[in-house]
């Protein structure tokens, strides 16, 4: 192929005025670069200046100090509770047939709600039992006795194990706890405890999202029971659901715990169906 002599001076010329467009456009991304690089070093010594701001300082340091102080008013504030929770805990022995409860207040220490707890004492010449069933929320009396008389577990109440169940309770003093909650989803775990023994894990799962306030005997002073007073009705786990319209509603059925001073025939408690 011929190029004539214009051809070859045309190219010769866009060579010319290419070759520094090119080398213009290559120093402008190392400048940019360079620029970029230099942002970030600026950006960084600034991080590191405000470190060292004697303000800044000052106040990190009020902040650990307030931080400190709080942490040593709620651990005084434990310790106090710890001592009133010894004071009004306790139970005074009433006699060898007097059965006597009181509640021992708790201390809410995160979001979960506090378990109810219930320190009984048994006395040793008086036959004592533990009872738990599902009841219908309405229409039926607490009173023990007419509970002693319930034979026949609700279907579809809600609860996983809607009892019904007894223990006899061992002469001398026992901490009987009911937690309920927090809720997972649409369940609301329920447990009780005698001691370090579980007696029942259960839980409520329904229509909508369950919330509980444990209805509870008040027993915030020692309350004596002797062999011509009945035994109490305890505690009752009344279940509120809020809908998917965010409505609100009782649920059917409640579970409920209380003291009786004869059997009534029930299964043991799950969690004690293998133990003495």
């Amino acid at each position: 192929m011929r190029f004539s002599i214009r051809s070859l001076l045309a190219i010769m010329l866009l060579c010319g005025i290419s070759f520094p467009l090119v080398s213009g456009i290559r120093d402008l991304r190392r400048d940019e670069a360079m620029r970029s690089q230099l942002r970030r070093e600026i950006e960084t010594l600034r991080e590191r200046l405000a470190l060292d701001d004697p303000q800044r300082q000052r106040i990190k340091q009020h902040q650990r100090d307030e931080l400190t102080s709080v942490r040593a008013i709620r651990e005084r504030a434990e310790r106090q509770f710890e001592t009133i929770q010894q004071k009004y805990g306790g139970i005074e022995v009433r006699g060898t047939d007097v059965l006597s409860l009181r509640t021992v207040p708790q201390l809410r220490r995160d979001r979960t709600q506090p378990p109810v707890v219930f320190r009984v004492r048994v006395p040793t010449e008086r036959d004592v039992w533990l009872k738990y069933a599902v009841i219908p929320a309405e229409g039926v009396s607490r009173s023990p006795d007419q509970l002693d008389q319930r034979h026949d577990p609700p279907a579809d109440s809600g609860f996983a194990h809607p009892g019904h169940y007894e223990r006899k309770l061992e002469p001398g003093e026992h901490l009987l706890a009911v937690q309920t909650g927090p809720v997972r989803g649409k369940v609301l775990p329920v447990a009780i405890r005698l001691g370090d023994k579980p007696l029942l894990d259960t839980e409520f799962s329904g229509d909508g999202i369950p919330s509980t306030g444990a209805y509870h005997i008040s027993g915030r002073k020692q309350i004596d029971y002797p062999p011509q007073r009945r035994l109490p009705w305890l505690l009752s786990v009344k279940v509120k659901l809020r809908l998917e319209d965010d409505s609100r509603r009782d649920a059917a059925f409640d579970g409920c715990l209380w003291l009786s001073d004869r059997s009534s025939g029930y299964d043991p408690f799950p969690s004690l169906r293998d133990d003495p």
